[in-house]
């Protein structure tokens, strides 16, 4: 159990990480088609290498963890906040996967919506993040965790 929470943490601090470099190499670029078009590749490079497979042992190694654990209270709540960031971390990697497409169309109004919509959503993830993590840290020092 011990390697289980080691492994979820040190995947937890992997994925906020990734979140964060992509917050600023997104938010840095000027707004050119070219840098538009590195910008696209470089996300979904960094999403496919890094990011999903971290957020992806996040999952697997936290339902690993609540095995045989009463899900209520603030557990509860801190498991509800990571699956929403997972799942809306996923859909911004569908978004980051349909802005490519635009960047590669030269169909740079369809990329504006989309990165909109992504940055949106990103700063979502960001929080439910923030708060399954406020809380984890919480029950961990009462030990609750």
């Amino acid at each position: 159990m011990r390697l289980a929470l080691f492994v979820h943490l040190i995947s937890v601090a992997l994925w906020i990480g990734c979140v964060i470099v992509e917050g600023i190499y997104e938010h840095s670029i000027d707004k050119s088609p070219a840098m538009r078009s590195f910008i696209s590749r470089l996300h979904w490079n960094t999403d496919k290498f890094v990011e999903i497979p971290a957020f992806l042992v996040v999952l697997l190694s936290g339902a690993y963890l609540l095995q045989g654990r009463t899900l209520g209270g603030l557990l509860a709540a801190k498991v509800a906040f990571g699956a929403l960031a997972i799942f809306l971390n996923a859909v911004c990697v569908w978004l980051v996967i349909r802005r490519l497409r635009h960047a590669e169309a030269g169909d740079f109004a369809g990329w504006e919506r989309v990165d909109h919509l992504q940055h949106k959503l990103g700063g979502l993830v960001a929080l439910a993040m923030l708060a399954a993590l406020g809380i984890g840290g919480y029950l961990f020092v009462v030990g609750g965790a």
